[in-house]
């Protein structure tokens, strides 16, 4: 089978936050499949009181000198609170989806680290003694995102800020029913939060383990065992091409 039709006549989950699935329908839909939508996480603003915060640092922007983006959603957010950015900024992309965000923004990248690789970035000339000693960095992100980079910056003097400019939610989803499980020959999932969601919408997760799941890194691959998957097909990364790259080189396969 070719891989352009490899998923003719099969039926793939999509779980990635309402209006962000549209890519990723349309490349499976390219390759011949069908799309069930069922968003697992909601995108939600910050508090009202986080909001005021945010609009107290627009005034002290000036007093920083980089800026890091964690996601294509930090990049859209951060937008309604900071319409416009000091041009002095150093700006940090995290992944090339969020790099092709601020392109659409006319905001130029001066570093971008692969996918979800905070490795890769910490050892990118810009981040180590003495040069990171001492500046002011702001972290663009969603509540709750994990500290690894911030504390490995502070660790070599910088000073951090997170600017946390949306949360995410477990969206008001009825379980999905028997019968559009039964329909299922994949599902995908693009973080660990949303196989945590997936699982926890589902009165009986049970049903999912028998699908072929394609999740976007070890660790995902690791939690989606413990869940019970069966089948566990692990993308290069979280963009929309890898996860159509794993599942046409999957069912090209069969």
């Amino acid at each position: 089978m070719k891989p352009e039709n490899a998923l003719t006549d099969k039926t793939v989950l999509i779980t990635r936050p309402e209006g962000r699935e549209l890519n990723l329908r349309h490349l499976i839909e390219k390759a011949g499949g069908k799309v069930i939508h069922y968003p697992v996480i909601s995108i939600q603003p910050p508090p009202e009181l986080d909001i005021q915060q945010l609009l107290l640092l627009r005034e002290q922007l000036h007093s920083f000198t980089m800026a890091i983006f964690i996601s294509p959603t930090a990049v859209e957010q951060s937008r309604i609170y900071f319409p416009a950015l000091p041009e002095h900024f150093t700006i940090v992309s995290i992944g090339s989806k969020t790099t092709e965000a601020l392109e659409q923004q006319n905001i130029h990248v001066d570093v971008e680290a692969p996918e979800k690789n905070t490795e890769s970035l910490l050892e990118h000339p810009v981040f180590q003694m003495p040069k990171i000693d001492g500046r002011r960095i702001l972290i663009f992100r969603g509540s709750g995102g994990r500290a690894l980079l911030g504390d490995s910056l502070i660790r070599r003097g910088a000073q951090i800020r997170y600017v946390e400019t949306y949360h995410r939610e477990l969206p008001p989803h009825p379980p999905l029913d028997e019968d559009t499980v039964s329909a299922l020959d994949a599902i995908t999932i693009s973080s660990n939060e949303g196989l945590d969601n997936l699982i926890t919408l589902m009165e009986d997760p049970s049903l999912l383990i028998d699908i072929p799941l394609v999740v976007p890194s070890p660790r995902a691959q690791t939690m989606a065992r413990q869940h019970g998957f069966k089948t566990i097909i692990t993308a290069e990364n979280a963009t929309d091409e890898a996860a159509i790259s794993a599942l046409t080189d999957y069912f090209s396969s069969k």
